[in-house]
């Protein structure tokens, strides 16, 4: 048996269940702390009011129990340079007309970046100090600071590996348990391992899906759901047809 896999020996065991047991807390962690904030900062940027003062006033704090200036969406020109769309980096230099300069960095190439120019000018969205979106001949972009990235993406990447990590530290526990260094995993362990690599690949694709097509909140858990309900039922019934045999010792074959 190859000596990385989760179930070659004690070993690799106790580092793949700590792996697992990680995966589940980010999943926690994400569920309940990160997707929350995302979704807060979503509704603020929605509701933020147009900047009253000219671009360019200095941020100053209003009267009390109001927002800050900071908090209002305002829109400022900038020349471009510096623009780059390899698949290393996506991302373009803005300067405003005192010459301040600030990198900006985006999720892609379109629909708007890979048109632009050194020398030429956009319209960029500025919420609490940092740039949004930016528009210019006739189409907008977003940037990585938009707080309105789909949040259904993380809920489907952390339901995927979440419950994955979870599985995986069962199947880890289980060897354990056996005995890993002294027998051969059973035909359950390794049906457990393989339903966490496809319960995981399925949250990493229903995220990309989600973000990729800015899909609604809930729609990644879902489809991350339809791919984990026939891989679980497909499981379940090879589980249920597994022989509970005792274990056999261990011999260096491949999994």
């Amino acid at each position: 048996m190859d000596g990385r896999h989760p179930l070659s020996n004690s070993a690799t065991a106790v580092l793949f269940l700590l792996a697992g047991a990680a995966a589940v807390a980010f999943a926690v962690w994400m569920a309940g702390f990160s997707v929350p904030e995302q979704l807060a900062d979503d509704r603020a940027y929605r509701s933020a009011p147009a900047c009253p003062q000219p671009a360019g006033t200095a941020r100053t704090a209003r009267t009390a129990g109001t927002a800050r200036t900071d908090d209002c969406v305002r829109e400022r020109e900038f020349t471009v340079s510096d623009v780059r769309t390899g698949r290393r980096e996506y991302g373009a230099t803005l300067t405003d007309s005192a010459g301040t300069a600030r990198r900006i960095g985006f999720a892609g190439a379109g629909p708007l970046l890979h048109r632009l120019r050194d020398g030429d000018r956009v319209t960029a969205t500025l919420w609490r100090g940092a740039v949004q979106e930016i528009a210019a001949k006739g189409t907008r972009q977003e940037t990585w600071a938009r707080p309105v990235n789909p949040a259904g993406a993380n809920l489907a990447a952390a339901a995927g590996v979440g419950t994955a990590g979870l599985v995986l530290a069962a199947a880890c526990g289980l060897r354990l348990r056996q005995g890993a260094d002294r027998y051969e995993p059973t035909r359950r362990m390794r049906l457990l391992v393989r339903l966490a690599a496809g319960l995981g690949a399925a949250g990493v694709a229903a995220a990309v899906f989600t973000a990729w097509l800015g899909l609604g909140l809930w729609t990644g858990p879902a489809l991350w759901a339809l791919c984990a309900a026939p891989m679980t039922a497909v499981f379940v019934r090879a589980w249920r047809r597994a022989p509970a045999l005792p274990p056999e010792p261990w011999t260096p074959t491949p999994l």
